[in-house]
């Protein structure tokens, strides 16, 4: 959980989560340390509205007097904080939005009358809708090819529309029902309709498992990796079980990032309510909507806090978006849906911070050249491999 601290690092870090829309301006962490003094909201409304002439957010000499005066920074310091190298890439999140990802849409896009010679060939290309259907009997269904099939326990499996696969309960002719598993590989993602009506995207490196269709008292499927959730009430709770925690719903909608090689499993609600429960803990935890679960795996570290949902839910839209996180997480996306290798000549380029977003159709060059426009950082590849180096 975020927590006011009188630290100046801890005061700037909350500004920064707040104007890159990470936490909503109504977070009450937030919200405590804006009213504690009318300096700090005449601070706030000059960075979010200053500056915005000219083309740029704000200027960088008045925001290091007004950070310095309202937040007691040492002003005479011989190297101005926004020249340091480590503010450099703090601001790049908030104060350089306009250089980043989002605004400099066309900042790499050549025109053939004019530098032909510098139009580069895309590195890899985006990631489309494909996945495989795996049944108990061992068949592996393409489901990048349309198809129709009746099973013996009279489920109608069909891909007519592209990228969905629909589940419609027939007839039987037998009564046991079948257990069917759909995955989707590294560069794909596919969205799926359930028999009880439930709609479930699932993206990139992610598999889910369930039945045909369900009867009896409960709803129950099984993920890993990554899905997006839209479940139908029908008056029995539906739950979702991941290696770490089981989610409980009736009808709402919600994602789930619950990638066995990430450190941490995400739930958010967009709407409706759901509660999460973890194995061996008595506890659970009831959440709202616009709320976030985040269990760290390693320390056990649970917090829920409000957020923006479009930050979590942007990639079921055809969109990355990225709020004051870490190269690492960032990569971490966009392995999986441009299928490669990233790799970090210095530990310390991982760490660094940025917000934006941009379109998945596009090239992954497109991003790396976004980050290389406003960073000293450089990129390199090497067959399946990008490296990224100052």
């Amino acid at each position: 959980m975020l927590k006011i601290e009188k630290n100046i690092t801890d005061k700037w870090n909350l500004l920064l989560k707040v104007l890159s829309d990470e936490i909503p301006e109504v977070d009450s962490h937030f919200q405590h340390w804006l009213n504690e003094d009318i300096e700090n909201k005449k601070l706030y409304q000059s960075l979010k509205e200053g500056g915005q002439h000219n083309g740029l957010l704000f200027d960088k000499d008045e925001l290091f007097n007004n950070i310095s005066a309202k937040l007691s920074l040492d002003t005479e310091r011989k190297t101005p904080l926004y020249r340091k190298k480590w503010f450099k890439y703090s601001i790049s999140s908030v104060a350089v939005i306009a250089l980043s990802i989002i605004i400099t849409l066309n900042y790499f896009t050549f025109h053939e009358n004019t530098i032909p010679e510098k139009v580069e060939k895309n590195i890899f290309d985006p990631g489309s809708k494909k996945a495989y259907l795996l049944s108990m009997k061992g068949e592996k269904i393409d489901l990048s090819e349309s198809f129709e099939v009746k099973k013996e326990d009279g489920t109608v499996i069909s891909n007519k529309s592209e990228g969905v696969i629909s589940f419609e309960k027939t007839t039987p002719v037998k009564k046991i029902i079948e257990q069917q598993t759909i995955y989707v590989p590294k560069s794909g993602e596919y969205e799926l309709v359930l028999a009880d009506g439930s709609r479930v995207f699932l993206n990139s490196e992610s598999q889910l498992a369930f039945p045909s269709y369900f009867e009896g008292d409960t709803r129950r499927v099984e993920l890993t990796g990554e899905a997006y959730f839209e479940v139908k009430k029908d008056g029995r709770p539906f739950i979702i079980q991941t290696p770490d925690l089981s989610i409980e719903v009736l009808g709402t909608s919600f994602n789930v990032n619950a990638y066995q090689t990430n450190p941490y499993v995400n739930a958010t609600l967009v709407e409706g309510s759901i509660r999460i429960r973890l194995p061996e803990k008595q506890e659970s935890f009831l959440l709202q909507p616009d709320h976030n679960f985040r269990l760290d795996k390693l320390s056990e570290e649970i917090s829920v806090q409000q957020v923006n949902t479009d930050i979590y839910t942007a990639w079921v839209k055809g969109e990355f978006m990225f709020r004051n996180q870490p190269l690492a997480e960032i990569f971490a996306q966009l392995e999986r849906w441009y299928d490669f290798k990233i790799i970090y000549e210095n530990p310390d380029i991982a760490k660094m911070r940025f917000t934006g977003s941009a379109e998945k159709v596009r090239p992954l060059n497109y991003l790396l050249n976004q980050i290389q426009a406003i960073t000293d950082i450089q990129y390199k590849s090497e067959g399946d491999k990008i490296i990224l180096y100052k």
